[in-house]
């Protein structure tokens, strides 16, 4: 049995189609209709005035001063995200998160939490360092006056008290 799809090889010369986005299979659109469609892109584009270069997000305004009806172009539309969390922010410092979207609450509230996770993981924690070093050291200090206080006590209180005890006893029974 031969593999047929291994053997198939894709020539450089192939023209690889993918259609139209929008365009129903089996579907063909006639001459007329593309000349058509093409007419009105370019009658959409010359209503619209010169095309901007891209990179440039702002607002174009009319003579009048009125800023211009958003183009067909969705990214001329969007909000980018940090934008749209100040935005947010300033709202629900002026107590009105009442009024946000369900789907501006998650957003706010996902991007609030993942900003102090972020925040949290590059803080430097300077004060871990010196809160050991103190630790270590009221320990070493706590072992060295346990170390002394056994010592004085087994040199002077044991040995002479025990003596005058022994002896104070001895002396009673007598």
């Amino acid at each position: 049995m031969q593999d047929y799809l291994g053997m198939l090889t894709v020539d450089p010369d192939d023209k690889l189609d993918h259609g139209v986005k929008g365009q129903k299979w089996g579907i063909r659109r006639s001459s007329a209709a593309l000349k058509a469609a093409a007419a009105k892109r370019k009658a959409s584009k010359a209503a619209e005035g010169e095309k901007k270069p891209e990179g440039t997000a702002k607002k174009a305004e009319s003579k009048t001063g009125a800023p211009a009806k958003p183009s067909g172009n969705i990214q001329d539309n969007v909000e980018s995200s940090s934008a749209r969390y100040a935005r947010l922010a300033d709202q629900a410092k002026a107590g009105k998160a009442h009024e946000m979207t369900e789907q501006d609450l998650k957003f706010f509230n996902a991007r609030t939490e993942a900003l102090s996770k972020v925040a949290k993981m590059q803080q430097k924690d300077s004060s871990w360092l010196a809160e050991t070093a103190k630790k270590v050291a009221q320990q070493t200090a706590q072992q060295q006056v346990q170390a002394v206080s056994t010592a004085v006590a087994n040199k002077y209180i044991s040995g002479p008290l025990i003596e005058k005890l022994t002896t104070a006893a001895t002396d009673k029974k007598e």
